[in-house]
C-alpha cells in the first residue's frame, strides 16, 4: 500500500506553481476531475498540473514531498488557489493526504479539509502522430515578442475556427507567427532558427497562446524556450513550466496573398504621433469601431472622424511621402489604434489605392531580431 502524500513548503513557492497550472483549468466543467489539479511526486520533487483536455500545464516545483514516488492525487483547483492566495506571506503550508478522499491543508492557525479525486481519473494528452517531428530552441523573450506582436489580431468568430489562434510555420530558416481575423493581419518573422526547418505549419489555439505568453513573461530574461511540434500537438517548455497543447485542426488561409508586396503609394510617419492623433479625433465618436478617414498627401496626413449625432473631429500631422500619389482611405479606428500600439519609432505604410489593403511596417533596425508586418483592410467613409 502506498504511503499517504505529504508536503510542507513555503506558501509563495506553492502558490506560484498552483497559479500557473490553474491557468489551464476551466471554471465550469462537466467532468469533475477537470476542475482539479494533479499533484505528483518524484525524485526531483512535486509537480502540479492543470488541464482542460485541450491544453495541459505542468509545473515542476522541486519542493520535497513524501513519498518520492507517489501515484498522485487531485485537489480542487479554484479552492486550493483561493486558499493559498489568502494565506499570509511567509507561512509554511502543509498538505497531508488523509482517509476517505480528504486532503488536509494547514498554515498557521488555518486548517482546511479538501475533497480529492483519484489520480487514475486524470486524463492524458495523447500525441496520435507518434514521435514528435520537429524540436528547436530559441530565446524565450524573442518568442514572447513574436506572440505579443500578433495575438491581438486573433479572430474570436467561432464559425471561422481556423482563425482562432496563431499560425506558426517555418520558411527559409525563419520562424514565422501570423494571426488574422479577416479585417487585420499581423506577422512576425525571426530569422536564423535553422532547427525549425521542415516544421509543419500549425495553428496554436488562442488559449494556449495566452498560457504560453504568461509563462514566458514570468521567465528570466535569459531563459531558453524549447518547442516540439508534431501534426496534432505542440509542446513548450521553459525552466520548470511545460505546456502541451492540441492544435487547431484546420487549414490556415494563404495569408501571403493579402499582404501587399508592392504598392505605388508609400509614406513614412511617426508611430506615436499618429496613435495620439487617432485617439484624439476618435473622441467624437461613441463607437470605437467607427471609421477614421485619412487623407495621405505629400507632406501632410489629414484625419477625420464624423459622428452624425455629435459632430466631427479633425486633425492633421506631418508625414513624408516616399512614392506615389495622394490617397484618401478609411480604417476602423479601433483596429488602427491597436495596430499602432504594437509599433514604436517610425514606420511606413504602403497602399495601392483607397479600396486596397494597406501594409504597415515599423522601420526595421539592424539590432532588432524580429521583423513585423501589419495589414489593415479599408472601410468605406
Amino acid at each position: 500500500m502506498t504511503a499517504p502524500f505529504t508536503l510542507t513548503a513555503p506558501r509563495e513557492a506553492l502558490l506560484a506553481a498552483v497559479q500557473t497550472a490553474f491557468g489551464a483549468v476551466e471554471r465550469r466543467n462537466t467532468i469533475p476531475v477537470l476542475a482539479n489539479l494533479l499533484l505528483e511526486s518524484c525524485e526531483t520533487g512535486l509537480t502540479v498540473s492543470g488541464t482542460n483536455l485541450d491544453v495541459m500545464t505542468t509545473v515542476a516545483t522541486g519542493l520535497g514531498c513524501q513519498p518520492k514516488a507517489h501515484a498522485g492525487i487531485t485537489v480542487p483547483a479554484a479552492l486550493t488557489h483561493d486558499i493559498l492566495r489568502k494565506i499570509p506571506q511567509g507561512c509554511e503550508v502543509t498538505l497531508a493526504e488523509g482517509k476517505n478522499g480528504q486532503m488536509t491543508l494547514t498554515a498557521g492557525r488555518s486548517r482546511f479539509q479538501l475533497s480529492t479525486l483519484p489520480a487514475a481519473d486524470w486524463p492524458k494528452l495523447e500525441d496520435k502522430s507518434g514521435a514528435l517531428e520537429t524540436r528547436f530552441s530559441l530565446t524565450a523573450a524573442r518568442f514572447a515578442a513574436m506572440l505579443a506582436g500578433v495575438d491581438f489580431a486573433i479572430s474570436t468568430e467561432e464559425t471561422r475556427y481556423y482563425l482562432n489562434g496563431v499560425y506558426m510555420h517555418e520558411l527559409g530558416g525563419s520562424l514565422i507567427t501570423v494571426a488574422t481575423d479577416g479585417h487585420r493581419l499581423a506577422r512576425a518573422v525571426l530569422a536564423g532558427v535553422a532547427d525549425a526547418e521542415g516544421m509543419p505549419g500549425v495553428i496554436i489555439p488562442a488559449r494556449t497562446v495566452d498560457l504560453v505568453s504568461k509563462a514566458l513573461a514570468a521567465a528570466p530574461k535569459d531563459a531558453v524556450l524549447d518547442i516540439a511540434v508534431s501534426e496534432n500537438r505542440v509542446t513548450f517548455e521553459t525552466g520548470a513550466v511545460r505546456i502541451a497543447s492540441k492544435l487547431i485542426d484546420g487549414t490556415f488561409p494563404d495569408y501571403p496573398r493579402v499582404i501587399p508586396e508592392g504598392g505605388a503609394n508609400r509614406w513614412r510617419f511617426d508611430v506615436a504621433a499618429l496613435g495620439e492623433a487617432v485617439d484624439r479625433v476618435s473622441t467624437i465618436s461613441s463607437e470605437r469601431g467607427r471609421a477614421v478617414k485619412m487623407g495621405w498627401g505629400r507632406d501632410t496626413l489629414d484625419l477625420t472622424v464624423v459622428n452624425p449625432d455629435a459632430g466631427d473631429g479633425r486633425e492633421d500631422m506631418s508625414v513624408e511621402a516616399e512614392d506615389g500619389e495622394d490617397v484618401e482611405i478609411g480604417f476602423n479606428a479601433k483596429y488602427l489604434a491597436q495596430m499602432l500600439a504594437h509599433m514604436t519609432g517610425r514606420a511606413t505604410v504602403t497602399m495601392a489605392g483607397p479600396g486596397a489593403p494597406a501594409r504597415f511596417a515599423p522601420v526595421h533596425q539592424e539590432h532588432e531580431a524580429i521583423e513585423m508586418t501589419f495589414v489593415l483592410m479599408p472601410m468605406r467613409v
